[in-house]
């Protein structure tokens, strides 16, 4: 049985938990998500809509089902997005002219501008969020998961066997 450790600080959190990976990343993804949406709420935009506006300004366009996919988000969920985007004049929908089903999405010369001012405000949100850190810790912390993504997002030639 796990024995609680009851400090100032852990907050009387079970020592099992707090060398749980799971539990911790759910903890920095909970405080950092927290802080970012804060700052990212007084702009008028949410996390996800960042995320978005961030892919139509790298990427040039895309596809909604695209963007759905790159960002692992439900489609109607997208249109939202998207929908949002729009009203604040980052983005626009255009018909795919290779395929009519299809909408493009890009961002507006407002968008490229919006996405810059933001990208500043989500970095130094994470800062705050991650305060207690070091320089050399987030480094550190920024590799580990980068790496964790790319080989998750990485063919798994494994997977039919």
């Amino acid at each position: 049985m796990s024995q609680s450790v009851d400090s100032p600080t852990t907050g009387g959190v079970p020592a099992t938990l707090l060398e749980s990976p799971s539990f911790q990343l759910e903890r920095l993804r909970r405080r950092t998500r927290d802080e970012v949406e804060a700052a990212l709420g007084a702009r008028g935009t949410t996390m996800r809509g960042y995320w978005v506006l961030t892919c139509l300004v790298e990427r040039d366009a895309s596809s909604q089902a695209s963007l759905s996919e790159t960002l692992a988000i439900d489609a109607s969920d997208m249109v939202r997005l998207i929908d949002g985007l729009e009203a604040q004049g980052w983005a626009r929908r255009e018909r795919d002219p290779k395929d009519r089903r299809r909408q493009i999405v890009t961002s507006t010369k407002k968008g490229t501008k919006a996405q810059a001012e933001l990208a500043q405000l989500v970095t130094d949100a994470e800062a705050a969020a991650l305060d207690e850190s070091t320089g050399k810790q987030l480094k550190h912390l920024r590799k580990l998961t980068k790496a964790v993504l790319v080989s998750d997002l990485e063919p798994d030639e494994t997977k039919g066997d």
